[in-house]
């Protein structure tokens, strides 16, 4: 469940559900049936409850100034975004040369409460920050303009990208690029959403170096 706050939102999330960056992480099974969130006075306040934070969890990957590599599948992964966000590959290209109209091409485009541009986004933001990149042009498009380009949700995780926050599956997987594993990682990233994971994927696919081959 999102809940407005100014121009961000807070995430208070059932103990099942995605754990965004945002987010406030219940032991509750589920949300159904909540009437009225109300934040302020450092608490948000649930039917009444108050929410007590008990402990901080990390929302970012692991920086890796050597940079990152992977073979991922990136054309399985444009076919499978393509089937819901159209259109030519040069905004993706654009993104490899951190230019700013990447993000105009992508920002609030396509279906979800997250648009799956903003996932592709999202994706290649936190990697970028794993291989030790800061800021850049990309980075301060979006920041200058979700705001006003695309849902409260997606512009205030998108916020959280740029610092290389991001949900458990998407660290998951930048965090293991590279070693054993990663084909699970990203099977479980992929289920994240209906499509968000694969814009996810996508980004993550964007921003990292394919492997050097080695003549035999």
């Amino acid at each position: 469940m999102y809940v407005r706050d100014a121009e961000r939102c807070l995430a208070v999330v059932a103990r099942d559900a995605v754990a965004v960056p945002c987010g406030l992480l219940t032991t509750w099974p589920d949300l159904d049936g909540v009437r009225t969130v109300v934040l302020g006075e450092g608490q948000c306040v649930v039917d009444g409850r108050a929410l007590r934070v008990t402990r901080y969890v990390e929302a970012c990957v692991a920086v890796r100034p050597d940079g990152l590599t992977d073979d991922l599948p990136r054309t399985a992964l444009l076919s499978a975004v393509a089937t819901n966000l159209p259109g030519g590959t040069t905004a993706y290209d654009r993104l490899g040369g951190d230019d700013p109209r990447a993000v105009d091409a992508l920002l609030g485009r396509g279906p979800g409460l997250t648009p799956l541009g903003d996932d592709v986004l999202a994706g290649w933001l936190v990697t970028r920050y794993a291989a030790g990149a800061r800021g850049g042009q990309v980075a301060d498009r979006v920041l200058a303009v979700a705001s006003t380009r695309t849902t409260t949700v997606s512009a205030t995780l998108l916020a959280h990208a740029v610092r290389g926050e991001a949900v458990p599956e998407l660290r998951a997987l930048v965090d293991g690029l590279g070693d054993a594993g990663t084909d699970e990682r990203l099977s479980d990233l992929l289920r994240v959403g209906h499509t968000s994971g694969a814009g996810l994927a996508l980004g993550v696919a964007l921003a990292v170096r394919r492997p050097a081959t080695v003549a035999a």
